[in-house]
């Protein structure tokens, strides 16, 4: 038996790019494609509303979106996606941010539409435990879901008091870009690109924002320590963020200017990761389900990952990659070193990572858990 077509309305306030807005676009997207009918709710000018038109996705970006202290703001968006429910007939509607989450249970109980309100949270960020949202999670979420399991340890206050159960609650990961993100990628001129042209040169690259919560500074005291043993590796950053210039003063105060790279924000990250001989991950915050390992993966790069959020569902210890204590720069020293020092190693992590990716983190699996 077939399930049933659905209408569904997806909000999210991001209006930059990351691992929220990618995720609601892979996934409405494959909704579409298995029949069901997607609208998503995103501010003017957001990246993903401008990614989403291009797709051919229905866009409603009359909501801003802005945080919970503009009450007027709030209050202007709920009465839109009120006017939008009483317009159109939705059988559930998937909120994916804070601000979001609060304008659509206001516009679903001022308007009193009775449709199920769903919240997906992506990321690992202390949930603060107070009447407010209590009541949210008591009386107006009716189910949760979650981008890992770890995400489930800021819960616990509510499981505990009886503001949410388990039965309203689904662990569903986050997904990959698997049409960009494959085997068949050719690796980027990396090491024209950094003049280093010789094959014998090895590469380490971290990829994503270059802010507090992905550890950068860690990342760059472990190459301090192992530098001078890897005389032939080259390190880089791929992205941008509010710790560029923090990191590159960081970078020269260890020595290591001549050797770390900063390549900014780049549309060839999968070249770039095909490149690589180590993707690396050093965050010690908000990681739930990171797709930076999910891609590196994909492409058969073996990784090193910091035990934060989702990382331990993600990568086999071992088998895939290694995990290490996030904030420890020794042990990320010593992992990064024990996978370049050993080929053969690295290269049985890729391939052992390119198969579990491929089964257990597809797009396909990821809507069908939705």
């Amino acid at each position: 038996m077939e399930p049933a077509r659905l209408r569904i309305l997806h909000t999210n306030f991001h209006r930059g790019w990351g691992g929220q807005p990618s995720r609601i676009l892979m996934l409405s997207r494959s909704l579409v494609e298995s029949g069901h009918e997607v609208v998503i709710a995103a501010p003017a000018g957001s990246m993903l509303a401008e990614k989403a038109s291009r797709w051919g996705l229905e866009t409603f970006e009359e909501p801003q979106f802005r945080k919970s202290k503009h009450m007027a703001s709030a209050m202007r968006d709920a009465s839109c996606l009120h006017r939008l429910l009483k317009r159109r007939e939705f059988d559930l509607l998937d909120s994916h941010g804070s601000q979001d989450l609060w304008a659509a249970a206001a516009a679903l109980k001022l308007g009193r539409h009775a449709l199920p309100l769903i919240y997906t949270r992506h990321n690992t960020k202390r949930v603060a435990f107070h009447p407010l949202n209590r009541f949210l999670y008591r009386n107006l979420v009716n189910h949760l879901i979650v981008a890992s399991s770890s995400v489930l340890e800021r819960y616990e206050p509510f499981l505990r008091h009886g503001d949410l159960d388990r039965a309203r609650i689904s662990v569903v990961h986050s997904s990959y870009w698997e049409e960009r993100f494959h085997p068949g990628v050719k690796p980027a001129p990396l090491r024209r690109e950094m003049g280093v042209d010789g094959g014998e040169c090895l590469l380490v690259g971290v990829v994503g924002r270059l802010v507090l919560d992905k550890g950068g500074t860690f990342f760059l005291k472990a190459v301090a320590q192992i530098a001078a043993d890897l005389p032939s590796a080259r390190f880089l950053f791929a992205g941008r963020g509010s710790e560029e210039e923090a990191l590159r003063r960081e970078a020269a105060s260890l020595g290591l200017a001549e050797r770390v790279r900063f390549l900014g924000f780049r549309e060839d990250i999968p070249e770039i990761t095909a490149a690589l001989d180590l993707s690396v991950l050093p965050s010690v915050d908000c990681d739930a389900s990171s797709a930076v390992l999910k891609e590196a993966m994909a492409l058969g790069k073996p990784v090193v990952a910091t035990d934060i959020g989702g990382a331990r569902e993600i990568v086999e210890h071992g088998r895939t990659g290694l995990i290490v204590p996030p904030g420890d720069s020794a042990a990320l020293a010593q992992a990064i070193k024990q996978i370049l020092h050993h080929e053969d190693l690295g290269r049985a992590m890729g391939d052992a990572g390119q198969l579990r990716v491929k089964s257990e983190f597809s797009i396909r699996r990821m809507a069908e858990g939705t």
